[in-house]
């Protein structure tokens, strides 16, 4: 049982930031579809708009020929600015994990979800979708220690998880151990 949940919870790649994520090889190991949660991954939990690195990081994936799409879970009005600060297609509501908008997602590219990564804070969230999908899954280190309490109910289980399953890597963070610890 452990195994099969580590093939659904152990991410692909970890980055401690979205500058860290080695882009160029991605694209040359034929991924072309960047799906990007918001929330604590792109921006701040609650932004309405994207700063500069955000900015940064979406041209430099466009750059290299990424087609970028966010998936989120948070709401539409917020996603909807968000993304339109990124000039950058959306799902919000996503209901991660559920598989449907990244599917969606890929179908509305005309790319398969073997050809798609998709880069999130949340094992059980964006990692977990990822790998469902058939998606490449990247954990990035959480941008902000301020989020909702029912993300940091939900980080108490990864940090378990991160422990359990050594998760590439990722257990020698302790920015991300020491999360939420206040």
């Amino acid at each position: 049982m452990m195994q099969n949940l580590e093939r659904y919870l152990k991410p692909d790649l970890y980055c401690e930031s979205l500058d860290d994520l080695d882009l160029k090889k991605l694209y040359h190991d034929g991924y072309r579809l960047l799906l990007i949660d918001v929330d604590n991954t792109l921006a701040s939990h609650g932004s309405f708009e994207a700063d500069d690195y955000a900015q940064r990081a979406i041209k430099r994936a466009r750059d290299i020929g990424f087609d970028c799409r966010i998936v989120s879970n948070a709401g539409h009005r917020r996603i909807k600015s968000y993304a339109e600060s990124l000039r950058m297609p959306y799902t919000a509501l996503a209901n991660k994990p559920s598989v449907r908008a990244i599917l969606d997602a890929c179908a509305d590219s005309g790319i398969q979800p073997k050809q798609s990564v998709m880069v999130g804070d949340q094992i059980l969230t964006d990692v977990m979708s990822a790998h469902r999908a058939g998606a490449l899954a990247v954990l990035v280190r959480p941008r902000a220690r301020q989020e909702a309490v029912n993300v940091r109910f939900k980080r108490l289980i990864e940090r378990w998880l991160f422990r359990h399953f050594k998760l590439g890597g990722t257990t020698d963070s302790p920015e991300y151990q020491n999360q939420n610890e206040d």
